[in-house]
């Protein structure tokens, strides 16, 4: 069995505080930008995401990330929406969106 990468680890850890939320797991990266590293949540839920709920994942998650240490290297969180113009990069993005 192949060893789950940065990204498959991260949503492991996530995915639980999501669902506890109401909230959908849209995609997450891990990316390097100039000098510094970027985890980025994209959350969705019907009707929308608000502030309030980047907020609550943001608080929600923080600790779990910081205690399980999936990412050896110093990252900045980011959680948010994957805004109107979301790319669709999974099987189930797009049978979501057929017709």
């Amino acid at each position: 069995m192949a060893k789950p990468n940065t990204v498959q680890r991260v949503e492991g850890i996530i995915k639980p505080f999501a669902d506890e939320l109401g909230l959908d797991i849209w995609d997450v990266t891990f990316k390097k930008e100039g000098s510094q590293w970027y985890l980025r949540i994209f959350i969705d839920k019907e009707g929308g995401v608000s502030i309030d709920d980047c907020v609550d994942l943001t608080h929600a998650v923080s600790k779990p990330l910081d205690d399980a240490d999936p990412i050896p290297q110093n990252y900045m969180l980011e959680i948010s929406s994957p805004g109107v113009e979301r790319e669709l990069t999974r099987d189930e993005h797009f049978e979501k969106y057929i017709g």
